[in-house]
């Protein structure tokens, strides 16, 4: 979908960091991601996309579940979460690509996905066909907007204003079927959860 920026940032609401799953450093984390680039340049460079959650060119859940070496950098987040990693990030619909200027933004952003009943971290509201899903920055002290305040601490390096639409896309992932939902047409509101705890708004889709 579209839609923007979020206005003043408030406080309070869930609490959370984006968890850590293993103890891979953001320096292996990005060599893991820049060799599994190298290694995957199949499909017009769309096989090196670990997340794979949109569009008919993306690669195929059994193809990700039988790769180890994708399965271990999907597995950075915590529980319910998936990585999107902009070096190896893509974005479906109308014109393909690949995340616009990685080298501008953090090493990776923790996406809450879709889960049935509702958390703190991601909602559905079926009569508004609305989500809500949080978003951290997996590594806040290697984030080159660490020194920004609120949602200018991923707004402010995005490397293009239309890579918002991956951390959108991927808070609806696989339309929300994989747990019995439809949210191909909802709108979708992110909040960043920072590394205090606090929640704040981060993109309104309309």
């Amino acid at each position: 979908g579209t839609g923007g920026a979020a206005g003043t940032p408030g406080t309070g609401g869930a609490a959370g960091t984006g968890g850590a799953v293993g103890s891979l450093t953001a320096d292996q984390v990005m060599a893991k991601a820049v060799a599994y680039k190298a290694a995957h340049p199949g499909n017009g460079g769309k096989d090196w996309d670990i997340i794979a959650c949109c569009g008919s060119g993306a690669r195929s859940t059994a193809s990700l579940a039988a790769d180890p070496a994708a399965q271990e950098l999907r597995s950075i987040c915590g529980k319910d979460q998936l990585p999107v990693i902009p070096i190896i990030a893509w974005e479906y619909g109308g014109s393909d690509h690949s995340w616009i200027n990685p080298s501008a933004s953090a090493v990776a952003y923790c996406v809450y996905l879709p889960v049935k009943p509702s958390t703190p971290h991601w909602s559905y509201d079926v009569a508004a066909d609305h989500v809500t899903a949080d978003v951290t920055v997996k590594f806040p002290d290697q984030n080159p907007c660490k020194g920004q305040t609120g949602a200018d601490q991923v707004l402010k390096c995005l490397g293009d204003p239309t890579n918002i639409d991956i951390l959108v896309d991927t808070a609806s992932y696989h339309d929300g079927a994989d747990v019995g939902y439809d949210v191909s047409n909802a709108s979708t509101d992110l909040m960043l959860i920072l590394p205090d705890g606090t929640r704040i708004p981060l993109f309104h889709g309309l």
